[in-house]
């Protein structure tokens, strides 16, 4: 029984190699074919044994054509010779024979319909919001135009929801509004009597014994400097400065006030003036010592002190 087995496997190595070997088909380069099998071959050429029996012509591995050079030279006996001659594929003819790539086109999203244009963007919904908040913007530049030109909020306020951006610069554009002037009835009738101001002492022209021209004359001493005036005890206004520091005057001669200063006391701080250089119904603007010119509300004086320099 060994040897059946034995038998039986030379049977198949000898079926299985003479698949392997059995005859092809190679194509010339002239258009004919032959089909056989390599017996022998060389650098130069090859033999078959054909199929029909015999023996092929030596025939050159250059007349064979690529696809016929390709199958032999995966043949064991032809593979070292024939490999020169097999003309491998470029990457273009490669780049012919790869698939041709299908693309697919992407489900779009329709974009929405309607007009266009500056008009509709701006009565969609942030538009809205947005001009909503210009208008608003608007009315607080107004109020702000209110404050700066002492003018009344509401008008002003009012003018701009009507008239957005034009009302606030109308406004801006216009002067500042002073109050008109309060004129004291007390004060003037007490003006008309012997005191110039109702408890207010005498004057300084008076204290210093100078005149209005700078000459000497009678009145109360210098040495009864310094005196003070304080909000709530004086009215300060222009009648007040008229009346109670004449020689500081921008009509007065330089030396009326010769020697003498005012310390003027304000929320903002203190200073030193030593000139009235004119006044209005809402303030005085005086000289500072060392040249500066200084604009106290009359509201703002605190206290008003009157010393020698």
């Amino acid at each position: 029984m060994r040897w059946l087995r034995q038998l039986a496997a030379v049977c198949l190595l000898g079926w299985v190699m003479a698949l392997g070997l059995s005859g092809a088909d190679y194509r010339l380069i002239d258009g004919t074919s032959m089909s056989g099998e390599i017996i022998s071959a060389d650098k130069d050429a090859f033999v078959l044994r054909l199929e029909g029996g015999g023996y092929s012509a030596r025939t050159d591995w250059g007349k064979l054509t690529d696809e016929s050079l390709l199958a032999m030279s995966k043949h064991p006996k032809a593979a070292k010779f024939v490999e020169p001659y097999v003309t491998l594929p470029t990457a273009e003819e490669v780049r012919r024979e790869r698939p041709a790539i299908k693309i697919v086109e992407p489900q779009r999203v329709t974009n929405p319909g309607g007009p266009k244009g500056a008009l509709n963007a701006v009565l969609t919904p942030g538009g809205l919001f947005f001009l909503g908040l210009m208008y608003l913007a608007n009315i607080f530049f107004g109020f702000e135009v209110a404050r700066y030109r002492w003018r009344s909020p509401v008008l002003v306020c009012g003018a701009s929801a009507v008239l957005p951006i034009i009302g606030p610069l109308i406004f801006l554009a216009m002067p500042k509004w002073v109050p008109p002037e309060e004129v004291n009835a007390t004060a003037e009738a007490m003006q008309a009597q012997t005191l110039t101001v109702a408890d207010s002492g005498p004057s300084l022209v008076q204290q210093m014994g100078l005149r209005t021209g700078g000459g000497e004359g009678k009145g109360r001493p210098s040495d009864e400097l310094p005196r003070t005036f304080r909000k709530g005890e004086f009215t300060f206004n222009r009648r007040f400065f008229e009346t109670q520091f004449e020689q500081f005057l921008p009509s007065a001669s330089p030396e009326a006030a010769a020697g003498v200063v005012m310390d003027v006391t304000t929320p903002a701080g203190h200073l030193v003036a030593n000139k009235i250089n004119r006044m209005n119904a809402t303030e005085v603007i005086v000289q500072v010592v060392g040249g500066e010119e200084s604009p106290l509300e009359y509201g703002s004086i605190l206290e008003i002190t009157l010393r020698q320099s």
